[in-house]
């Protein structure tokens, strides 16, 4: 049989490279041609060799360009090594993106008779039972699965991943500088030791500020080798509009950002079409579901408007998805960024951010989901500000003059830089009492090698290790086996490792799940003065309480009439960094309005700038007021955190406000003074600053770790001296 051309306008070179059959498949897409990236991708993949970051805008072909190659090197690898085995590993930050991927590859690999099976907690247990028997083909999984697969089959690892070739990251971005970045790089380098070979890592995203470290990342000590791609696109034109808006927000309404007019207008704006609005929180979108599906209602049309987070059963954000997906009729999905990565849900009109975004990285995600081919994308931002504020603070309208910071970074294309620095100790326990359970025991030295001599934990040292494990003995997490001298889990590390929430390496919160009519419908935080009658909107509807069974952990609901408070869900405000802040100062002290200002933002614009200006805070950083007075540094949450510890040390008593820090009982010249001081004392010691602050035990297994090692912990999370420095610096430069 004849192999069929390379797609019209295609570089011949790498589509020839690929297996007859996958280039069928290709030709049968009847696509014009390979994107750039796709092209770039295929022969360093195929190889096999080296590590790759391929970073293309959303809906840039970013999954093709991985998984083509690598089928066609898995076909030819079935041919050469005949065998069980899984052969590449596919890691994705969410389920749902699994599953949507899996619809993505299915049709290819079947043509290939390549096995592909998704696994994560919605899977059947008789599929993985199957996987585990008769391992093959793809595996589509969280890394929290894979940890809960090495822990409990770790006897089995290196006969399930015989024969692993490729490893593939999802959403990349997502995983860096967190916790759970720090547990898949550990987890990357265990199944390739289990497998007893070196496996291609593939690393895929839309938004990356590094590259260069984004490889340093995948594989430690190995960056400069990896080949990097990149594809920014053609260029697509985009339509932005930033719309202002005034209320009287108090109370519940000025947390969760809900504007009566803003809602009324996104209704009129999203009642049609295929729309995603973007909210900052799970309760906003619930919200704002129950408001917009409210006024469909009002208006006699069918609900176009539906909810989709990750306390929505799977049946119902799927049921979303599709409806995105088919376009059969008009449908707009409120969401939080469980819809900001991947998943494929077809191209929308237009793209809608409620409230300040939470960063320009995160922006930029959710616009890519605008635009088919040729069209514009379209990007619709409401703000929220105070009616008639009531101080300075407020009539400084940070959050307006943030989000006009953060869209003209977008537009400059620049993202946040991950903080991939840090020893990441709370993860390295979960870790070491993982390889513990994986291995029935192990030596202290093999841990070192394993997990920080390897470059996982690059910035532990063997003191600081031999500390930690000191540290997890006297806490019950470990023991030692008397003769053998092997570690193994004490009676608390059994416990740990015995509970479910065990497998993620972040902070979960116990929760509910919601029942109606005998269905799950989601999950909600435990929350002890619910009661039966009491009305809750979830799921963009409103229920009655009927029953709360707390020994079961459920919450039985019935559908009502009325309006009810969304749940309480937990988390926290994503910190704003030097850039976004730094940004806007220049904001303030320009003049020119953003043409994609409407007339009303515009107008709280120039009044922002007017207090800015009428308060003199060009020339200066510090506003008294009365007996107090503001500071305006124009710095990141880190740095005005680690400055409101230098300014502790000389009893100076400063509050954080947004982007500035309100000083109470304090003068200029006082001010002034311990600024002066501090800049004459010894540079500060980012350890010392971390052991005088409150509230270090941030992250999951934080309490377990001895003083010193918590205190490094926190001066590599929240501690920057060199900006609040600079901070200070401004009060003698302006």
């Amino acid at each position: 049989m004849t192999p069929p051309s390379p797609p019209s306008g295609s570089e011949s070179g790498g589509f020839a490279l690929l297996d007859r059959g996958v280039q069928r498949w290709v030709w049968e897409q009847d696509w014009r041609a390979l994107r750039p990236a796709q092209e770039r991708a295929i022969a360093p993949i195929l190889r096999g060799d080296t590590d790759v970051v391929i970073t293309a805008a959303t809906a840039g072909g970013k999954t093709e360009a991985a998984f083509l190659p690598v089928c066609s090197a898995l076909v030819r690898q079935r041919e050469k090594e005949p065998g069980p085995g899984i052969r590449a590993v596919y890691v994705s930050p969410l389920k749902a993106l699994i599953n949507d991927q899996y619809r993505r590859i299915s049709d290819l690999c079947a043509r290939l008779d390549l096995p592909v099976v998704p696994w994560h907690g919605d899977v059947p247990a008789t599929l993985k039972t199957r996987v585990r028997e008769i391992p093959e083909g793809i595996l589509m999984i969280t890394p929290e699965s894979l940890e809960a697969m090495l822990v409990l089959n770790g006897s089995d690892a290196a006969r399930i991943f015989h024969g692993l070739s490729y490893i593939i990251v999802d959403e990349l971005h997502a995983f860096l500088g967190t916790a759970r970045g720090s547990q898949l790089r550990s987890l990357m380098h265990r199944i390739e030791r289990a497998s007893g070979r070196r496996a291609a890592r593939i690393g895929l995203s839309a938004t990356l500020a590094d590259l260069t470290h984004t490889a340093e990342y995948l594989r430690p000590g190995e960056g400069e080798r990896a080949v990097i791609i990149q594809d920014p696109g053609a260029g697509k034109q985009v339509q932005i509009q930033v719309r202002g808006y005034v209320d009287e927000l108090r109370g519940s309404e000025r947390a969760l950002a809900v504007c009566g007019a803003a809602a009324e207008h996104l209704y009129l704006s999203c009642r049609n079409g295929h729309n995603m609005v973007f909210a900052n929180s799970r309760a906003e979108v619930e919200t704002y579901t129950a408001l917009l599906s409210g006024r469909a209602e009002d208006d006699r049309l069918p609900n176009p408007f539906l909810p989709h987070h990750g306390s929505l059963s799977a049946e119902l954000r799927t049921h979303a998805e599709e409806r995105l997906r088919q376009r059969s009729s008009p449908t707009t999905v409120v969401c939080t960024s469980t819809l900001e990565l991947g998943i494929d849900v077809g191209w929308v009109d237009t793209v809608v951010q409620v409230g300040v975004p939470t960063s320009v990285a995160g922006l930029r995600q959710r616009l890519g989901r605008s635009g088919r081919g040729e069209s514009d994308a379209r990007l619709l931002v409401y703000t929220i500000e105070q009616s008639g504020p009531q101080d300075v603070v407020e009539a400084l309208r940070f959050g307006l003059v943030q989000t006009v910071a953060t869209v003209d970074l977008l537009l400059e294309r620049w993202y946040e830089p991950p903080a991939l620095r840090s020893p990441n100790f709370s993860t390295l326990v979960q870790q070491i009492l993982s390889i513990l359970a994986q291995e029935h025991g192990a030596a202290a030295d093999h841990l070192y090698s394993a997990l920080c001599a390897s470059g996982v934990f690059p910035d532990v040292s063997p003191e600081e290790f031999a500390s930690l494990l000191r540290g997890l003995g006297e806490h019950g997490l470990l023991t030692q086996e008397s003769g053998s001298g092997l570690l193994l889990p004490g009676r608390k590390g059994e416990r740990l490792l015995g509970h479910y929430g065990f497998y993620a390496s972040f902070v979960t919160t116990e929760e509910f799940q919601v029942v109606a009519a005998g269905q799950k419908i989601g999950t909600m935080p435990v929350d002890p003065t619910l009661a039966a009658g009491t009305l809750l909107t979830f799921g963009g509807r409103t229920w009655r309480v009927a029953d709360v069974d707390r020994d079961g952990g459920r919450l039985l609901v019935e559908a009502a009439p009325g309006t009810g408070a969304p749940p309480g869900f937990s988390g926290s405000a994503a910190g704003v960094g030097d850039g976004v802040r730094e940004r806007m100062l220049e904001i303030y002290t320009g003049t020119t309005l953003p043409a994609y200002l409407d007339e009303a933002s515009a107008i709280l614009l120039e009044e922002a700038r007017a207090t800015f200006n009428a308060n003199g805070l060009a020339d200066t950083s510090v506003l008294p007021r009365g007996t107090d007075l503001f500071l305006f540094p124009w710095k990141g949450d880190s740095s005005l955190a680690t400055l409101r510890s230098l300014l502790d040390r000389y009893r100076l008593r400063a509050e954080i406000c947004g982007a500035t820090m309100l000083i109470r009982d304090c003068t200029s010249e006082r001010l002034q003074e311990v600024a002066r001081r501090l800049a004459a004392d010894p540079d500060p010691d980012p350890l010392a600053i971390a052991e005088e602050a409150t509230g270090r035990e941030a992250d999951k297994y934080d309490h377990y770790l001895p003083p010193a090692l918590l205190s490094r912990a926190h001066a590599a999370r929240a501690v920057d001296v060199a900006g609040a420095m600079a901070a200070l610096g401004t009060l003698s430069r302006r």
